[in-house]
């Protein structure tokens, strides 16, 4: 099956690939580490309430969450380079499973990828994530060009 990569599929591709990459357990460290930061600056600000000025200490729950959000932000707009990068809109996008490896076709480029290659994968509503081995680098894939079966068969050949 093929697909043609419109904008709109970009963005929702991007946003798979962005959930994938802000619930990774760093990320979610992180995510602990921030909450934990506006918690306590909030809770400063109350049990300081009575004392008088609390100078900077007031900004410090908004450099929380503006952190938060910009954490996000980043998120979302480095994945969306980077599927626009592998597949921008127009491209004709195609996915091919064999014994031993992932054909993935965009317009003329063709990468054969051993399954060995991915550690893991998550399905998302628009995109297949595929981790690869030993980095922190993924590989996306439109989700309309794998039948539920190739997913499945997908999922068993990567582990």
């Amino acid at each position: 099956m093929t697909v043609t990569v419109s904008e709109s599929l970009v963005r929702r591709m991007a946003r798979d690939a962005a959930v994938y990459g802000l619930t990774r357990p760093w990320a979610i460290v992180m995510w602990v580490a921030l909450a934990a930061s506006l918690v306590l600056s909030v809770l400063n600000l109350t049990a300081g309430a009575g004392v008088g000025d609390s100078g900077s200490a007031g900004w410090l729950p908004l450099a929380s969450v503006a952190l938060m959000a910009v954490a996000i932000g980043a998120t979302v707009s480095g994945a969306r380079r980077a599927v626009r990068a592998a597949m921008p809109p127009g491209t004709v996008v195609w996915a091919r499973l064999t014994d031993e490896d992932l054909q993935i076709g965009a317009d003329r480029r063709v990468s054969v990828i051993p399954y060995e290659t991915f550690q893991g994968m998550r399905v998302g509503s628009d995109a297949v994530i595929l981790r690869v081995r030993g980095s922190s680098a993924v590989t996306a894939v439109p989700r309309a060009v794998l039948t539920d079966d190739e997913v499945a068969r997908l999922r068993d050949r990567i582990g």
